[in-house]
C-alpha cells in the first residue's frame, strides 16, 4: 500500500500511520540517517511512544536504530541516546542504536520481525515546525494538530523475520 500526503496536511500522527503495523512485533529496526538534531530526536522519541502504545504491558519490544553520527555534537547525541534507553527500558522497550560509520546509508524505513516493511522517503520527519517549548499548544503534545510536510509512505508485506524457540 502506497500513501501520499500533502504539505501542510493535519490529523496525521505516529499512532494512526505506524502504530497498526508495529503492533504485534517484538523486534522494530529503523534505519534513518537523520536522527541527529534535538527535534529529530524527540520525533524518533514519540515513535518509542507510538511501539509502547501498541504493545501489551506484559511485552518486550526490542527497538534497534541505525543512524549517523551528528559531526558537531555527536557525544549530546549518544548521551540522548542512552537517555532514551534508559526510559524505555522502564516500559518494556530494550532499545538499542548503531552508528553508522560508512556514510552510506540514505534509505529510511521501519522493518519488524512479523514482516513489515515501511518506506518513509523523509523518515520521521514528517512535520512542519512548531514550537517545542510552548507548553499551551496542542500541536506540542498531540501530533494530529501539527501540520505535515510533503511525503510519501509504502507498506510492503514481507516474510515474517523471527527466531522460533
Amino acid at each position: 500500500m502506497h500513501l501520499t500526503f500533502q504539505e501542510n496536511q493535519k490529523g496525521l500522527s505516529f499512532d494512526t500511520l505506524l502504530g497498526p503495523y508495529l503492533k504485534d512485533a517484538t523486534a522494530i529496526t529503523v534505519t534513518d540517517p537523520y536522527i541527529r538534531l534535538f527535534y529529530q530526536m524527540r520525533n524518533f522519541m514519540e515513535f518509542l511512544e507510538t511501539v509502547v502504545k501498541h504493545k501489551a504491558p506484559d511485552e518486550e519490544v526490542s527497538v534497534h536504530l541505525v543512524t549517523t553520527e551528528d559531526e558537531f555534537k555527536g557525544e549530546q547525541q549518544k548521551e540522548n541516546f542512552e537517555k532514551m534507553k534508559e526510559s524505555a527500558s522502564s516500559v518494556g522497550v530494550n532499545f538499542t542504536w548503531e552508528l553508522d560509520s560508512t556514510g552510506t546509508i540514505h534509505a529510511r524505513h521501519i522493518v519488524t520481525d512479523h514482516g513489515w516493511k515501511i518506506s518513509l522517503d523523509r523518515g520521521l520527519d514528517i512535520f512542519q515546525r512548531y514550537e517545542l517549548n510552548d507548553a499551551f499548544t496542542f500541536a506540542n503534545r498531540l501530533q494530529q494538530y501539527r501540520p505535515c510536510k510533503a511525503f510519501e509512505v509504502t507498506f510492503i508485506k514481507q516474510k515474517p523475520n523471527r527466531a522460533e524457540g
